[in-house]
């Protein structure tokens, strides 16, 4: 699921991973024609071994596994 803060100066793309309740920050917003609570994706993301640094994401869409969007 991914939530999308633009609220204040910077904006931030939260991640959170359904099948661990996972959440991931990261700085930039995905161009994504769609996103919120209502709408899964199949995401990727690298982290630090102890989960604490986020590296980069990768979105897919969740039927056809197509990569939509990646941080890099």
């Amino acid at each position: 699921m991914i939530e999308i803060d633009s609220s204040g100066r910077s904006s931030l793309t939260s991640i959170k991973m359904l099948d661990t309740e996972e959440f991931f920050d990261f700085m930039d917003i995905p161009n994504l024609g769609s996103y919120g609570r209502d709408v899964p994706y199949y995401c990727e993301v690298t982290v630090t071994k102890d989960h604490l640094v986020e590296i980069d994401y990768k979105i897919f869409d969740p039927k056809s596994k197509e990569l939509l969007q990646t941080s890099e």
